[in-house]
Order: structure tokens, then sequence, then C-alpha cells
């Protein structure tokens, strides 16, 4: 079976769940996604420490683990009710958009930067004004070239949204969204966390279930998104996501 068989099969499973059944893994899904994403960039805050903190009327806290591990966690998950709330009232990608999510994301953590051409925000979701650099990964676009790049992407992003009507065509949006928005890096931090909720509210929007990229699976990912930027060929990217796609749509189908 080849991986887009294998991805029909799971989403139908996965869709023609019992409501009840469902709704329980859909939420345990969300915390999939907030507390990998936050485990990538650096949080301690294990997948059972997460559901203890986000799921039931008292958060639990794990007094061993750092704090800024919670915060990271908290304002991600609020970032990504917003974003799935956003995706349900099927709302234009825009940079404005992006900014917002970007903001969301950084809420407790993020810091000022001040330099010679300016100050930005993270906690605000501003665009950055100087350069960016990745230890390990190819230079981004220049600074004054942010703006117009986001645009165009967002624009794009409308326009292949409006046609995509296949399972593959939809997923795709979204995996390209993700490598697109990470290779313009338009933020001085949190631009891997946002381009994942981009990717994940294209998929909401679809009514698709979400892609959880898996700590475990940080050497690979990192390796693929460097890949696809320097062949400038999405489809490696594509494939490294769609691995993914298929382990996070049978972790939903566990038994929670």
């Amino acid at each position: 079976m080849n991986k887009w068989d294998e991805i029909v099969r799971l989403t139908a499973l996965v869709q023609q769940l019992p409501e009840a059944d469902r709704v329980s893994r859909q939420q345990f899904n969300h915390v999939m996604v907030s507390a990998h994403s936050t485990m990538i960039e650096g949080s301690r805050v294990t997948v059972q420490s997460a559901f203890d903190f986000l799921v039931g009327d008292e958060a639990v806290i794990d007094p061993t683990l750092p704090w800024d591990g919670y915060d990271m966690l908290a304002d991600h998950a609020q970032a990504l009710d917003l974003a799935l709330q956003w995706a349900d009232e099927k709302r234009p990608i825009s940079p404005k958009l992006l900014q917002e999510l970007a903001g969301a994301v950084m809420r407790t953590t993020g810091l000022r930067t001040n330099s010679i051409l300016g100050s930005t925000d993270a906690a605000r979701g501003d665009f950055r004004v100087d350069k960016v650099s990745i230890m390990g990964a190819s230079s981004f676009p220049n600074a004054q070239k942010v703006l117009a790049l986001v645009e165009q992407l967002t624009q794009q992003i409308q326009q292949r949204m409006s046609t995509a009507i296949s399972l593959p065509d939809q997923l795709h949006v979204a995996f390209d969204a993700h490598q697109q928005l990470v290779s313009i890096h338009p933020f001085n931090d949190g631009n891997g966390r946002t381009s994942r909720l981009l990717m994940n509210f294209i998929q909401y929007y679809f009514g698709q279930p979400l892609t959880v990229v898996f700590r475990e699976d940080k050497k690979e990912y990192f390796a693929a998104l460097e890949s696809s930027r320097q062949a400038e060929d999405l489809n490696i990217f594509r494939d490294f996501m769609q691995n993914q796609h298929i382990k996070s749509l049978k972790h939903q189908l566990l038994k929670v």
C-alpha cells in the first residue's frame, strides 16, 4: 500500500469513530500537537505531563520540570485554539493573521529585540528587521524582503486552498505552507511553532486531522526542511510530512 492509500484509509477510520470517541481522541491529538511542537523547541514537558496540565478541571504541574516549558506549552495550546477557531470561521490567511498567531505563540516567553535597525516584540508578532540565522541552516531572506514575501505567500496559499478538493491537494497545501513560512523565517523567534500551526490551521479548515511533528523525529525534520530549501524541491519535505501524518493518524486511533 502506498503512502496516500494509507493516509486515506487511516483518515476514514478516524472520521468514522463514534462521536464521543472521536472528540476524546481529537483532544488527545491536540495535546500531542502542542507537546511535541514545544519539545522540538526545548521544552521538557512530556506528552503525559502536557495532558495532565491541559486536560481536566485543574492544571497539574510536575515540580521537577522547568517552568518555562509550561509557559511555552500554555502559549502554544492557546495559539492552537485560536488557529482552529479562525479555521472554523474560514478567516482568510493574511500577514496580519500570521502575526497574531506568532504573537499568541510567544505571548509569555517572547522577548523584545533591539538593534540599530529597530526594535521588535515577539509577543506582538512583529516581523524581524534584521538578519536571523540558525546553526546548520542556510541563510534566510533579507529582512527588507520579509513583508513582501509573506504577502506573496499568503496570497498563494489562499489561491491554492480555493481549488484544493482532494485529500492529497489539501495536505500538500498545508505541508508546503509549513515549509515555505519557515523558509522565509519572518520572526525573530517562534518561526517553527507558527509554521506548524499554519499547517494545522489549513488542515482543520478542510476538516482533516492535525499532523503532529514528533520530537523524536526532530533531526530528520530539520534535515527535510533544509534539504527541501537547498534543492528548492517541496517533494522532499512532503515525503517526510506524509510519514509524520501517517504516524499521527495511527496515534489518534490508539485507545486513549
